[in-house]
């Protein structure tokens, strides 16, 4: 049997006495013999030599002669299990949890190699293991400089939203420091990374360093184009500021909703009345939301209050970035997928992300092969969905490429197909159609001119403030109950009536129908009804006559 080096050799033999608890040692060990053998009384041996003695290039040994059967009994205390080949070989242990106990050590090679070794050699293992990790470590950082990653700054430019989001994570190594991550949002609305940075720590130096090579590496010339979400680091919202003045800044509502359950507010009413607040797509629906949370806990609403609104809320979003996004989630979904690379020496970790994104890219590649249509099946769930909604409203024409689009009572909007937009500025927001502009869409009408303009709904009108309340005009009721039936004025003819064109040989009872037709309603209304007429009764006055009263006057 032929080994490559002495070394080998005799690591070889103490394995395979530790596997069998035996123990063994070397009385003959020099350059070119070697010999190894158990106890005294013991008739196990190996005997080898080097293969080529006189060539010092070639550094083989052969095994000669061995014995390999024992006559001693096994040992459970081998001093051949020492404790640096202990912290060797459970070295990965310790990489994996940092946390890996003397105790548990102990079990491990009592249950792996049937050996007892005490708690005071376990340590002297888990610091020789705790040594070969950090010199692992430090090597990699040596060639930190021979390693070079592509941004995906062509898959970004080609595809995606701009909005990127930015968060931070702790590293498990040895060294420690963290992670810096800047994701972006494709086409379907999934997962994008764009590039990952270790550094000391979360201050404001390393994200200046990170934010201006993201820059340089996705050709970030304006900064009127791009927004940022994050969930407002340590020194983060003071960096983009400086390198990006102009740039939309979004916060994480689920971080600020935190905060607010830390400030003392945390019953469902105002957890729904916060989200409902940020879901606002238009600023009236945002002042209701926040009238309705003031009415209900004065003291969350002026936390509330304090904040700005153009960083959680979609009343004041940007239309920009083509994005509503609320939350950090993508960012937090990069942090899972890289959770097991974060203990691991530096180039190791990186070199285990990248292997990541590459088959997440080759898998979205894979996928949006497959897929049906223009559209991605995500953004297609949603116009399917809008497609539906869209029905139960009316689109009206108002002139030119503007419409006016009822949805219900109170709900009215303005759709302008040249602008993409929608007074309810989802449209604008997302750049998906609303509901509001696919009823436009549909509409299948031809026009010439302008001629009206598209007037939005009450539920959109701004209130105005300072005014006395119009009440309605009192009711002043006629006197008497009302009338069912018409009442038709006497000489005027109607429908049963005769006219001069009939024949001169009227029946009597064409002659009684129209003389009904002339009287009053009350007597008709009775004859109708079959009820019996009573006639109001008159009352005579008695006037004399001419000769009585000459008579009298004399």
């Amino acid at each position: 049997m032929l080994f490559k080096s002495k070394d080998g050799l005799k690591e070889a033999a103490k394995q395979y006495i530790r596997l069998n608890s035996y123990f063994i040692k070397f009385p003959k060990n020099d350059l070119k013999r070697l010999k190894a053998v158990c106890s005294e009384k013991c008739s196990w041996f190996i005997w080898a030599s080097k293969l080529n003695p006189n060539d010092p290039t070639d550094q083989t040994w052969q095994i000669r002669s061995s014995n390999p059967n024992h006559t001693c009994s096994k040992v459970y205390k081998n001093r051949n299990v020492t404790s640096a080949w202990i912290g060797e070989h459970y070295k990965e242990k310790f990489i994996a949890d940092p946390d890996y106990s003397l105790k548990s050590l102990q079990q491990d090679v009592k249950r792996d190699f049937c050996c007892l070794v005490s708690l005071t050699k376990c340590k002297r293992a888990k610091l020789r293991a705790v040594k070969l990790i950090e010199e692992a470590h430090k090597a990699q950082y040596e060639k930190i400089y021979e390693y070079l990653l592509e941004a995906c700054k062509d898959g970004y430019r080609a595809g995606c939203r701009r909005i990127v989001g930015l968060d931070r994570c702790f590293l498990k190594g040895y060294y420690g420091g963290y992670l810096l991550a800047a994701v972006g949002v494709d086409a379907n609305n999934g997962i994008y990374p764009l590039a990952y940075a270790a550094v000391e720590s979360k201050n404001q130096a390393s994200w200046l360093w990170f934010l201006e090579l993201l820059a340089i590496d996705l050709e970030i010339v304006s900064s009127y184009q791009i927004c940022f979400m994050s969930d407002k680091q340590k020194g983060l919202v003071e960096a983009i500021y400086m390198l990006f003045p102009n740039a939309e800044t979004r916060h994480c509502v689920r971080h600020l909703h935190a905060n607010f359950k830390k400030a003392g507010f945390r019953t469902k009413e105002l957890k729904d009345l916060l989200w409902k607040a940020t879901r606002a797509s238009t600023t009236r629906e945002f002042d209701d939301a926040m009238d309705k949370l003031r009415k209900t806990n004065q003291h969350a609403y002026d936390w509330l209050k304090e904040k700005n609104p153009t960083h959680w809320s979609r009343s004041h979003f940007s239309i920009r970035s083509h994005s509503d996004m609320l939350v950090n989630n993508l960012s937090e979904s990069f942090n899972k997928m890289i959770l097991e690379a974060r203990g691991k020496p530096i180039l190791t970790m990186m070199e285990t992300i990248r292997t990541k994104i590459m088959l997440l890219i080759v898998k979205k590649k894979e996928e949006a092969e497959k897929w049906k249509g223009m559209l991605c099946p995500k953004i297609k769930k949603k116009v399917d969905l809008n497609i539906k909604d869209s029905l139960r409203c009316v689109p009206s024409h108002a002139g030119g490429d503007k419409y006016q689009v009822e949805c219900g009572p109170g709900s009215q909007h303005v759709v302008d197909l040249v602008e993409n937009s929608c007074s309810c500025r989802n449209w604008d927001l997302t750049g998906i159609p609303c509901m509001h502009a696919l009823a436009v869409i549909h509409l299948k009408e031809e026009f010439q001119r302008p001629m009206y303009k598209p007037v939005r709904g009450p539920k959109q009108w701004a209130p105005l403030s300072n005014m006395l309340p119009i009440l309605p005009p009192p009711l002043r009721r006629p006197p008497g109950g009302p009338t069912k039936v018409k009442r038709h004025k006497v000489g005027v003819p109607t429908q049963q009536q005769a006219t001069p064109n009939q024949q001169e040989g009227t029946s009597t009872q064409q002659a009684s129908l129209t003389q009904l037709s002339i009287a009053p309603t009350h007597q008709q209304a009775a004859l109708r009804q079959k009820l019996p007429f009573k006639r109001k009764p008159t009352t005579v006055r008695w006037m004399p006559s001419t000769q009585e009263s000459s008579m009298t006057d004399h």
